[in-house]
């Protein structure tokens, strides 16, 4: 039941950002020829996250019970301050799993959720199984380390802060002062360039809540240089069941290992790729 609810709530979210969406776009942009098959895949895709939380909740539990003394310490924490550090470890932890989704070993896992050419929060919601375990990690990570209520008001606002976000990044929101907000925090556009069909763009702006965590280990490519036109979605073709089910597509296409391949090829750091690929 509590599944449920929280499902039912996402999807209420999800209809009030992507209305606010339609109002206010950044970009041209079309949802309605894959409507459909965004549905579905999102279905599916919720399936998968259940799955992962059930398979991640008994390894949380028995490394919770090494922690006794670590608890016992953080009774003398002011209460806000455990909640800020759940917040900022989760996301910290969460750069770095999204990283390794971008690695060659893991990135047939995680390329259904790059693979919407319309780009809004139902498409966003895809993944399948394997990207689901790997991005669900860091939380059940941070919850064991800073454990919050799972109940009552603060477990509200973590999950709005959760859901909102997720279907946020995804939306194709104009966002003001986005400049200035993306000193510090991911607004829609930041995380649009970081689903460029083009490699060398795709691989930066990894975070999800802070950007600092790109701009911290050079990963960080301006929004502003980056076309508002540029084609969103994969740049090659492959299977919707392989895409699905995170295999490889045919002749073991991947993307880049963490770097993208102008910084490896070429020593251009991120903050370059985009200016330079706009003279390719």
């Amino acid at each position: 039941m509590e599944d449920l609810i929280e499902i039912a709530g996402g999807a209420l979210l999800g209809l009030c950002i992507g209305a606010l969406a339609l109002a206010f776009p950044f970009r041209r942009s079309s949802f309605r020829p894959t409507l459909l098959r965004d549905i579905g895949a999102a279905i599916a895709s919720v399936g998968f996250a259940v799955a992962a939380d059930l398979f991640l909740e008994m390894p949380e539990g028995s490394f919770r019970r090494q922690l006794d003394g670590w608890y016992a310490a953080l009774h003398e924490v002011p209460f806000w301050l455990v909640v800020l550090a759940y917040i900022v470890f989760a996301d910290f932890c969460a750069y770095w799993a999204h990283r390794a989704l971008h690695t060659r070993w893991l990135w047939p896992t995680h390329a259904w959720h790059h693979s919407p050419q319309h780009l809004y929060w139902i498409a966003g919601l895809r993944g399948s199984p394997i990207h689901m375990l790997v991005i669900s990690i860091p939380y059940y990570l941070a919850f064991a380390l800073f454990p919050v209520p799972e109940a009552g008001a603060i477990a509200l606002v973590l999950f709005l802060i959760d859901t909102s976000n997720q279907h946020y990044l995804h939306s194709n929101l104009r966002v003001p002062f986005a400049a200035r907000l993306e000193r510090l925090l991911v607004t829609p556009r930041f995380h649009f360039v970081h689903h460029s069909a083009r490699e060398q763009v795709a691989n930066s702006n990894y975070g999800f809540i802070f950007s600092l965590w790109d701009r911290m280990f050079g990963t960080f490519t301006d929004p502003a240089n980056v076309p508002g036109d540029d084609p969103l979605g994969l740049g090659y073709e492959i299977s919707g069941w392989r895409l699905m089910l995170g295999l490889p597509a045919a002749g073991g296409r991947v993307m880049p290992e963490l770097v993208s391949r102008l910084e490896r090829d070429g020593r251009v750091q991120p903050q370059a790729v985009s200016h330079a690929a706009r003279h390719d």
